[in-house]
């Protein structure tokens, strides 16, 4: 499977956003995780830091002002 874990950083802290994202989309205000069974969940105020594909995983952060 293709399918990538999606974290957001809160300190060192890594919380799950989304298992099994199967697409990402980047807009104005944040992101919006898509999974593989069409479920959306929109993050407002972040950033994409890292996108390891080898180990599945995207790390967001939240924008600073």
């Amino acid at each position: 499977m293709c399918e990538s874990t999606v974290y957001l950083m809160k300190g060192s802290e890594r919380v799950v956003v989304m298992s099994d994202a199967a697409r990402i989309i980047v807009n104005n205000d944040g992101i919006t995780c898509i999974d593989t069974l069409g479920e959306r969940k929109e993050v407002p105020q972040v950033k994409i830091v890292d996108a390891n594909l080898v180990k599945h995983e995207i790390i967001l952060k939240p924008r600073s002002g």
